[in-house]
C-alpha cells in the first residue's frame, strides 16, 4: 500500500569525510546545515566523532591516499546501525576521475553504501531527500540504472589473467602512444583478446597475430608494442611464464 513510509529512525547523527572531494559536495553538505534548510528539524545532527555518528555522509572520489583514512573512520563507529552515504557522483562511482589510476572509483569499492546521493554536486535538496530517506520520512522515486549499457567502461569483465588495476595500466600506456580518441577502440580490441587467452603464452600468440593481419603498419606497431608491455606486466602480477 502507498502513503506515508514508516519511520526507521526518530534522529541519526552524522559524521562527514571528505574522502578527497574537490569541495563542492562538501559545502552543499554545509549549506544543509545552515539556517536556511535547518536539517536539524527532521533529528539529524553533524557530530565531530565518528564514535558518535550513526551514518557517514561521504563525499570524493576516494584516492589512495583516503583510504586508509576512511576505512578507520568507518571502524570506529559503532556497530549499528552503521549507515553510509555516498554524496556526490565522485563518492558513487568517481566521477569524472573514474578511470584515474590514483582513485578507487567510488565509496563503495572501500566500504559498504546505504544510500546514494547523486549530483555534480547533489543540491542541498537531494541531501534533504536522500536524508529522508534514510529517516523513512520519504520513498524512493527511482531505481539505479546504467545509463550506457553498451560502454565496457560499466560492465567490464575480466577473464584469469587480467584485473582492473593491470586494465587501468594498459589504458594509460596506450594514451600516450595513440592519444584518447583511438585508444578506446584498441583497448577493447585488446581486452576482448586477453579474456579468451588462458595463458600468456596464448594471450602473446593472440596479439602478434592481430598484429600481423592489419594494414596499417603504424596499428601493427602499437599492437605489438602494447602486447609485450601487457605479457611483461601479467607475468610480473602473476609470476606466469
Amino acid at each position: 500500500m502507498g502513503g506515508r513510509p514508516r519511520p526507521r529512525f526518530r534522529s541519526v547523527w552524522v559524521f562527514h569525510v571528505d574522502a578527497s572531494a574537490c569541495n563542492g559536495c562538501d559545502i552543499e553538505v554545509l549549506d544543509v546545515l545552515t539556517p536556511f534548510y535547518d536539517v536539524e528539524r527532521f533529528g539529524v545532527k553533524l557530530v565531530p566523532t565518528p564514535r558518535q555518528a550513526d551514518a557517514l555522509l561521504v563525499s570524493g572520489s576516494v584516492n589512495r591516499q583516503a583510504v586508509i583514512g576512511l576505512k578507520r573512520v568507518y571502524e570506529a563507529m559503532p556497530p549499528k546501525p552503521r549507515i553510509v552515504a555516498a554524496v556526490g557522483a565522485c563518492a558513487i562511482a568517481g566521477g569524472i576521475f573514474y578511470d584515474s589510476l590514483a582513485v578507487y572509483g567510488g565509496v563503495d569499492k572501500i566500504i559498504p553504501v546505504h544510500i546514494y546521493i547523486p549530483g555534480c554536486p547533489p543540491r542541498p535538496e537531494a541531501i534533504l531527500f536522500g536524508l529522508g530517506q534514510l529517516l523513512g520520512l520519504v520513498n524512493k522515486k527511482i531505481e539505479p540504472r546504467i545509463l550506457y549499457p553498451g560502454r565496457r567502461v560499466l560492465d567490464r569483465k575480466y577473464g584469469v589473467l587480467f584485473n582492473e588495476r593491470l586494465y587501468k595500466d594498459l589504458r594509460y600506456y596506450l594514451t600516450r602512444y595513440v592519444g584518447y580518441y583511438d585508444r578506446d577502440y584498441i583497448l577493447d580490441d585488446l581486452l576482448e583478446i586477453i579474456n579468451s587467452s588462458r595463458t600468456v603464452e596464448e594471450l602473446r600468440e593472440k596479439i602478434m597475430d592481430k598484429a600481423s593481419r592489419l594494414k596499417d603498419p603504424r596499428l601493427r606497431e602499437v599492437y605489438s608494442i602494447a602486447g609485450g608491455y601487457i605479457v611483461e606486466k601479467i607475468r610480473e602480477e602473476t609470476g606466469a611464464v
